[in-house]
């Protein structure tokens, strides 16, 4: 048993000795490599790299070394750039263009080697912080360094170059992560934030339909405190469409915070304002973003129906309940708002006959609220009085709603709500012919 533990001890220096020698020969089979560069590159050579090097990675005795990962880095940024060389090759005969070739070439080709290059960046800078820092900047005291520097100058060229290429072939997905590890190589070489290239990342990652980026890369800009309105926004749509209201409401509410003019965050806080009944808070948004697009139909549309519903509150089970003290002003502002969106036009026919019949059945519905006004105000001695004053009232209402409510059927002509409001307004005003007319359309529509 004495022996056998001699025998142990006396294997050691040996082992460690032997482990150290993949790392020598890793680099003996690099430098060989790399002399036949200019010439008639030797590929046999890396081969016999990457098997050394990937064996000193394994050991406990060099894994952690940092001219390990150094040689690991170079030798797999070379295997990748052989690989790509190969991918460009076989595209030509089918792409003429050198550009378009490499482009295509950078979207096709495998990946794998390159992620192995990349990882070493954050080994190296983990054993060894100042001397990493040091070499990213250029600032290297030997070849060795130098060298290091140059792949690491590879590897970011490279991804942006697989991003652009992935991105081309409309591999979104891929493109995103390449887009994303520019950025954040970029970060930890220079120390400063690459807005741009996180950004190309969360687009991409958009147009992937990639839910788990799409939340991780606009979170991370806004961790990184470089975020646009559009973060907050992504975020916002995507966990909406998830039913998490929890974390969209969250993500909106911070979005409001951080961007308070932005229309798009602001309209969507407006949206679930009148969604809960919140009218008077829906209002304060809708004037702020009204200020800024004073010529948007839609935005004209939205605030006069919110004065609209100001003006005839309703209860829960739907029906109207007791008007406001300022009825006459909320109607008035409703009217100017709604009459503003017909004269810009919406664009789209639905909204446009939405703005339309809006109009006419506010003009419709206050005179019906004239007319029992009347009733209500009313006493012996001057029923007669104020019953024509209102019913005067009344028609001149009636008469203002007609055309907003004839252009609106222009638009849909077999809408039966349309017709039979417009057909009670003819009566009411004395048209039996035009009465009788919509009546029979009516008809016609069963």
């Amino acid at each position: 048993m004495r022996i056998i533990k001699i025998a142990l001890i006396a294997c050691l220096p040996f082992s460690v000795f032997a482990q150290k020698g993949k790392v020598q020969g890793a680099w003996r089979s690099l430098s060989d490599y790399e002399s036949t560069l200019t010439d008639n590159p030797d590929a046999s050579y890396l081969l016999k790299a990457k098997e050394n090097i990937d064996l000193a990675t394994l050991n406990d005795e060099t894994k952690n070394q940092f001219k390990t990962y150094a040689y690991r880095c170079r030798i797999y940024v070379f295997l990748f750039s052989e690989n790509l060389k190969a991918e460009e090759k076989k595209l030509t005969t089918s792409i003429a263009d050198k550009n378009e070739r490499m482009q295509t070439a950078y979207g096709n080709v495998s990946v794998t080697e390159f992620e192995e290059a990349t990882k070493c960046l954050s080994k190296l800078k983990e054993i060894d912080s100042k001397k990493f820092d040091k070499i990213a900047k250029g600032e290297t005291d030997t070849d060795e360094d130098s060298k290091l520097f140059t792949a690491i100058s590879q590897i970011i060229a490279y991804q942006a170059n697989l991003a652009t290429g992935k991105y081309k072939l409309k591999k979104f997905d891929e493109a995103a992560d390449f887009f994303e590890s520019l950025a954040s190589t970029s970060m930890m070489m220079t120390g400063k934030k690459d807005t741009a290239n996180f950004y190309n990342a969360c687009v991409c990652a958009q147009k992937a339909k990639n839910p788990t980026k799409i939340f991780d890369y606009n979170k991370k800009m806004i961790d990184l405190g470089i975020s646009t309105s559009y973060n907050y926004q992504m975020i916002y749509e995507l966990k909406s469409n998830q039913n998490d209201t929890t974390v969209a409401m969250e993500y909106l509410k911070m979005g409001r915070t951080q961007y308070p003019n932005d229309v798009y965050l602001m309209n969507k806080e407006t949206e679930i304002f009148l969604q809960r009944g919140q009218q008077e808070k829906a209002l304060a948004n809708l004037q702020t973003a009204i200020s800024k697009e004073p010529n948007n139909a839609v935005l004209q549309f939205v605030i006069g129906n919110v004065y609209d519903n100001l003006a005839n509150p309703k209860g829960k089970s739907g029906k109207d309940t007791t008007k406001p003290a300022d009825y006459e002003k909320l109607i008035q502002q409703a009217a100017e708002h709604y009459q503003k969106a017909v004269d810009l036009k919406p664009t789209s026919q639905e909204s446009y006959f939405n703005t339309l019949y809006n109009l006419g059945a506010l003009y419709n519905n206050y005179g019906n609220t004239l007319y029992t006004k009347s009733m209500e105000k009313a006493t012996i001695t001057n029923v007669a009085k104020n019953q024509k004053l209102y019913e005067e009232k009344s028609m001149e209402c009636y008469k203002k709603a007609i055309p907003y409510l004839e252009q609106a059927l222009d638009i849909k002509a077999n809408d039966s709500t349309t017709m039979s409001a417009l057909r009670t307004l003819y009566y009411k005003t004395g048209n039996e012919a035009k009465g009788k007319e919509m009546s029979d359309k009516i008809k016609g529509l069963k």
